[in-house]
């Protein structure tokens, strides 16, 4: 399973641990390779939408009415799409894949199973994919090496290696992500660009990756490192995808608002076969216009349907297109939902039980982690991690926090209920999932019930990236909250909801309080923090200009030849240099702090 391998071993004393890609328009026969497998559903023309629970999927189609789109634009709650497409097929797209192959790739091969379905869907001169290869100790095919970090092309005509110079990089490092953001935008100029991440994921607090090669097995690109990154990339994403477990929270959206028009995201764990590439890039090599929410629900169907087809290494699974514009109206939406209704959320444990065990590959940290927190009852001085050590328990989405916000919202009925559910409606653009995955519905929040340790990290990390303090000194009360071990009974619900086709949403948005009054709440709205853009403004609408394209962002500037890191030039024959990473200088005080309330490990954040 692409579940994180960082869930850190601090859980041993029993407390348990806690989630960039779209764009769209048609492609005709979606699925014909698992049309002839039993149990899967050829889906011909990508318009029809199963709107039941089933096998194929259950699909959510979030709109707008006009009317509502137009008070939501006029109060600035809601900002248009940033990227702005030629249409008709002419504009050019640059695909930036953040592959760390990591155990998925050495033990099984997953990565290069996924770039043999990107050239098996062929080639378009207005389309460039490049690849950044890392963190495995070893490469199934293509000739990759191992030994240092590399970029591909990968087209039609297969894995061509286009820069070899990189040293041996650690995915988990901002700069590493930032350095291949500002390279690939340099040297492939487009009118749309692309982010996916490929490797584990962790949510909110954990985030993504686990570099094989890092001495530090637990240490993760986390979400305020992503926004680092993204900040000094000097790009603006149509869309940013993961090919990654739980990624699809509240949380890790919000993080990305400043850097994308779209967000697809698995609120499951994944499969080990993830994403399946050769639809979608197929999609888009037929229109490079293609709008993005088409594209999104070609991924997203792809990649149910292939689960569907594979009875020993499909898995359920869940995915879910969301339009970052609507992120401060779920946020407000949800956080005067939560604060109307902390009795309740306290009083019962509202994650959601649900356990992945078979098909997909498990890793042995997970594994190790359940078992300590179910058989360990001494105190930490005293633990002997092989004394209790078992096989015992998959990977269980309570187990990491996992709250459906639409279940919750829907199973505590009140006056904010209504509003949260709506702004969900509307955040989710499209989402589908297989029938084992039926009651989840595309979005969740993490609640860090009973977890000192966790949400000692929540804490910083959240801190780090700009999120409300009030809100992350609310959420503490979770880590003592009465209802703890009392796990909410969905069964109700799992009976009752039949997708997101069945909802109505007849909210009237003119009576929410935020609409009303002469003063626009809006204007001075800063609940989550906005990392080197404050306004919200960054990218003005001549951005994407041929002559000032490679021009100054913020304090981050970059030319075809080089990267600018503010006044301090790094060309990209040194920035990458053998002696810019020195891992025992970054990881020197891992396990320097006690501080047990923060972190047992004092994790360098």
């Amino acid at each position: 399973m692409r579940f994180f391998k960082q869930i850190k071993i601090a859980l041993a004393l029993g407390l348990a641990a806690s989630t960039l890609l779209f764009s769209g328009c048609g492609l005709g026969a979606l699925m014909d390779i698992l049309e002839d497998e039993e149990g899967a559903e050829s889906y011909g023309d990508y318009e029809e939408k199963p709107s039941s629970p089933s096998a194929a999927g259950v699909v959510s189609t979030g709109s707008l009415g006009t009317a509502t789109t137009d008070l939501f634009l006029e109060s600035g709650a809601v900002r248009e799409p940033k990227v702005k497409l030629k249409g008709n097929g002419e504009d050019t797209v640059t695909i930036l894949i953040y592959m760390n192959g990591s155990d998925l790739e050495s033990e099984s091969g997953e990565a290069t199973t996924d770039l043999s379905e990107m050239v098996k869907a062929g080639s378009s001169d207005k389309v460039n994919i490049l690849v950044q290869t890392m963190g495995t100790k070893k490469w199934f095919n293509y000739g990759i090496s191992s030994n240092r970090s590399q970029i591909y092309s990968v087209d039609g005509n297969g894995v061509s290696l286009v820069k070899d110079d990189l040293g041996q990089l650690d995915c988990t490092e901002s700069d590493t992500l930032s350095s291949f953001i500002a390279w690939g935008a340099a040297n492939y100029p487009a009118d749309r660009y692309i982010l996916l991440f490929w490797n584990h994921g962790g949510g909110p607090v954990y985030g993504f990756g686990s570099d094989e090669w890092n001495s530090n097995e637990y240490a993760s690109l986390t979400i305020d490192e992503m926004q680092t990154a993204l900040s000094r990339g000097g790009v603006y994403f149509d869309f940013i995808g993961m090919d990654c477990c739980i990624m699809s929270c509240i949380e890790v959206c919000a993080a990305l608002y400043d850097y994308c028009d779209y967000t697809i995201l698995s609120e499951d764990f994944e499969s080990g076969l993830g994403w399946h590439y050769t639809p979608w890039l197929s999609a888009l090599y037929q229109n490079t216009s293609i709008p993005t929410p088409e594209l999104g629900k070609v991924i997203v169907d792809s990649m149910v349907a292939a689960n569907v087809a594979d009875s020993y290494a499909g898995d359920e699974s869940i995915m879910a297109v969301i339009d970052e514009s609507m992120l401060k109206i779920l946020w407000q939406a949800w956080t005067d939902f939560a604060y109307v209704n902390e009795s309740a959320l306290l009083n019962a444990n509202y994650s959601r039980e649900v356990t992945r065990s078979n098909n997909g590959r498990l890793h042995r940290i997970i594994s190790d982690r359940n078992a300590i927190k179910k058989n360990f009852k001494g105190s930490w001085d005293d633990f002997s991690f092989s004394d209790y050590y078992s096989d015992e328990g998959a990977p269980d989405m309570s187990e990491y926090y996992v709250t459906d916000i639409m279940a919750v919202a829907s199973n505590i009925d009140t006056e904010q209920s209504q509003a949260l559910k709506s702004a969900l409606s509307n955040a989710i653009v499209y989402m589908s999932a297989t029938a084992g995955d039926a009651d989840l519905t595309g979005i969740s929040v993490t609640l860090p019930y009973g977890d000192q340790v966790f949400y000692g990290d929540l804490r910083t990390i959240f801190t780090n990236s700009g999120f409300d303090t009030n809100y992350i000194a609310w959420l503490e009360k979770f880590v003592t909250a009465s209802g703890s071990g009392n796990y909410y009974d969905y069964s109700d619900w799992e009976d009752d909801w039949e997708g997101w086709d069945d909802y109505s949403d007849d909210y009237d948005w003119n009576d929410w309080d935020y609409f009303e009054g002469d003063d626009n709440y809006w204007d001075d709205w800063n609940i989550w923090g906005s990392f080197g853009c404050d306004d919200y403004s960054c990218y003005d609408d001549d951005y994407y200009s041929d002559d000032d394209y490679y021009g100054c962002y913020d304090d981050y500037c970059y030319d075809d030849d080089g990267y600018y890191y503010g006044d301090n030039y790094y060309s990209y024959d040194d920035y990458y240099d053998d002696g810019y990473y020195d891992y025992g200088d970054v990881y020197e005080d891992f396990y320097g702090d006690d501080d047990w309330g923060d972190s047992i490990f004092g994790w360098l954040w």
